[in-house]
């Protein structure tokens, strides 16, 4: 998987791991691929087979995108369990937790299910569980938590190590963790007299996020060189060679071509960056016989 695969599995992972603590990591047995075209028969599928969730679209809002991605990891979770899957009450069951997570989790809000006018998760959930303001959301307890954290604590370390912070190697910081910022802030008081303000930081302990993205990749772009690195676009970047790259968040995609507009004459198209591993001729082949099934998409 590529680093963006990665960060858009690492949202899921988590949570899966909040609406199911005891039974998650049997669960997270699948991969996200991203494919970077934008149509308009779906959104994204999942194959059973591969245990693969492939997104298009990235362009859409990320909070519709992760509605999307909750759906497909629906199917899955819904595999595990059943040995298979559908769109009937248990598979909107399962959604439903997932998404009530998300929103507990900061990620969604319960009107984002309505505002995807196009999409029949939207009729069905209403009709099975009532109107989306009136679900239940979880209350997450580690969303409170906090960790103070001291960048520089050399001049007064006994003192830290005495009210139970722990030194990180990696950072090189002290860090304690609290149930509150209220409380953190608290033991942030206890400390200023020892050190400047500047030295502290206030962290939320988990704080999820989802972000999608495209490379615009550019091959005649020597005339407007100059104009193009001036946007943020590298020669070469990302691996890709021979070519004009740049990484965009994926929802201001079209705002971005619409910069490229006054370079004449200028081609571009969506590229995949090099860490994004593409499988030989021979697997590619391989895969063609099998004919394998596309089981659900959205």
């Amino acid at each position: 998987m590529s680093k963006d695969e990665a960060l858009i599995k690492g949202t899921i992972d988590t949570i899966l791991k909040y609406t199911y603590p005891n039974e998650y990591k049997h669960y997270l047995s699948y991969f996200i691929r991203i494919r970077p075209k934008e149509l308009k028969s779906k959104h994204a599928h999942y194959i059973r087979r591969e245990r693969m969730i492939e997104v298009f679209n990235l362009s859409r809002e990320s909070r519709f995108l992760l509605i999307t991605c909750i759906h497909e990891i629906s199917h899955h979770v819904e595999y595990e369990v059943y040995g298979d899957s559908g769109h009937d009450k248990s598979f909107y069951e399962i959604m439903l937790e997932l998404y009530l997570t998300a929103v507990g989790l900061k990620l969604l809000q319960l009107s984002d299910i309505t505002d995807q006018f196009d999409t029949a998760d939207k009729r069905r959930m209403i009709s099975y569980f009532g109107e989306p303001l009136d679900w239940e959301v979880p209350v997450i307890p580690d969303m409170e938590k906090r960790m103070l954290i001291v960048k520089d604590g050399r001049s007064f370390k006994d003192r830290l190590r005495s009210r139970e912070f722990y030194w990180f190697t990696v950072s090189q910081t002290w860090q304690k963790e609290f149930p509150t910022q209220q409380a953190a802030e608290q033991e942030l008081s206890e400390l200023l007299p020892f050190s400047k303000r500047d030295n502290f930081l206030i962290r939320p302990i988990i704080s999820p996020t989802f972000l999608s993205y495209y490379y615009i990749g550019i091959e005649n772009g020597y005339e407007y060189r100059y104009g193009l690195s001036e946007l943020g676009y590298l020669w070469e970047g990302y691996g890709v060679k021979r070519m004009w790259v740049k990484k965009v968040d994926a929802q201001s995609y079209y705002e971005e071509l619409r910069k490229l507009t006054p370079f004449a004459g200028i081609e571009y198209k969506k590229v995949t960056p090099k860490e994004i591993k593409t499988p030989s001729k021979r697997k590619k082949k391989s895969q063609s016989k099998q004919k394998y099934k596309i089981d659900y998409h959205v």
